[in-house]
């Protein structure tokens, strides 16, 4: 839906969740269920500017209020952008006032990024997690509801699913992730595929990258993982990243046949979202992408070491993740990827069958 267009006459629900994409990814079932059950309320959300490309024309969210952190802090060593900074500021407290907010949703629970703009939207309602699951001490100094999930919501979309309760959504039903339908990069991306003739019946693709370097798996390890999955001729090696990550994606790639063990650093988030929509599994680090892909429905796989699996990784029933036994990504073998990615291509494979029956 494109903003704007659709008139909201109920409540305004705000959900304030800055970065990252994956995490964006992981709170658009809460946009999801307030659009299922109040289909009159207004759904808008607080978000940073590299972010907000998953949710302009996004169904699930009428407003989109770009809030520019990382932007404003970078600017802060620079005294000749406070002012710019200072009317920025100005202009995002003056849009909430005007919204009338009446219920906020502090998804990310930052005393230092989201506290004083969930404050900010002046709503009476202000939900937040408590002291125990809250990232921090100080935001729910901020908030006026505070929430404790059911021990059953172990991972953190279940745990943001927790926060609709007190507004009134306490059974909010299976998570949902709408997103925008990147109609112009579907394009670019289907000439891209055919430009390279990409034809073979499996695509599988290897997200790399991501950030910090304690949660990147071995560029080594990857490659050994490549040459095994080129091994079978009926499939195609897509390997996928960033403008900068050039190198490591051909690390990953060296010494396999140039046809089909691909790499593509093209970098914007639509683009990657259309190849990925078009693979039939994906294998990646804890990043962004990957929850785009299963957001999607595509089988994919997870590989976790100092973040736990269990909380963070692919969710649902086409998701599933490796987590290190000593929390060093290092220690994941080759051997126990290949077995759970041929294990998940199996019952994605079963669950497909089963849906044409």
């Amino acid at each position: 839906m494109t903003e704007g267009s659709r008139q909201a006459s109920g409540r305004r629900i705000a959900i304030v969740r800055f970065t990252s994409l994956g995490d964006v990814v992981h709170t658009l079932p809460v946009a999801a269920a307030i659009r299922q059950h109040e289909p009159s309320a207004g759904v808008l959300w607080l978000v940073e500017e590299h972010e907000q490309i998953l949710l302009h024309g996004n169904p699930a969210v009428d407003e989109v209020i770009v809030v520019p952190l990382r932007r404003w802090r970078d600017g802060l060593s620079q005294p000749g952008k406070w002012s710019a900074i200072r009317r920025e500021l100005g202009a995002v407290r003056q849009r909430l006032r005007a919204q009338k907010i009446d219920v906020a949703l502090d998804v990310q629970g930052w005393g230092h990024k989201t506290s004083l703009f969930v404050r900010l939207t002046n709503a009476p309602m202000r939900i937040g997690f408590d002291r125990q699951y809250a990232r921090d001490a100080f935001s729910p100094l901020f908030t006026t509801v505070h929430v404790t999930p059911p021990a059953s919501a172990k991972h953190v979309v279940d745990l943001n699913l927790a926060l609709l309760g007190p507004a009134g959504i306490r059974s909010p039903g299976p998570a949902r992730f709408p997103l925008p339908p990147f109609a112009d990069a579907e394009g670019r991306i289907a000439a891209w595929f055919r430009d390279r003739a990409i034809r073979t019946p499996r695509v599988v693709a290897l997200l790399p990258s991501t950030r910090g370097p304690q949660k990147l798996w071995p560029a080594a390890a990857f490659n050994e993982l490549a040459r095994r999955l080129v091994a079978d001729q009926d499939t195609t090696l897509l390997v996928l990243g960033g403008p900068g990550e050039e190198d490591r994606l051909e690390r990953v790639r060296a010494g396999l046949p140039a046809d089909r063990a691909i790499a593509w650093a093209g970098g914007p988030v639509p683009e990657l979202t259309a190849i990925l929509r078009r693979t039939d599994l994906v294998i990646g680090n804890d990043t962004g992408p990957l929850h785009l892909a299963v957001a999607h429905d595509v089988p994919s796989l997870g590989l976790f070491g100092p973040t736990r699996g269990e909380r963070n990784g692919p969710y649902g029933p086409t998701g599933a993740f490796v987590q290190s036994r000593t929390g060093k990504m290092a220690d994941i073998t080759v051997d126990e990827v290949e077995a759970a990615a041929a294990h998940l291509a199996a019952v994605a494979s079963s669950r497909a069958r089963s849906a044409t029956r």
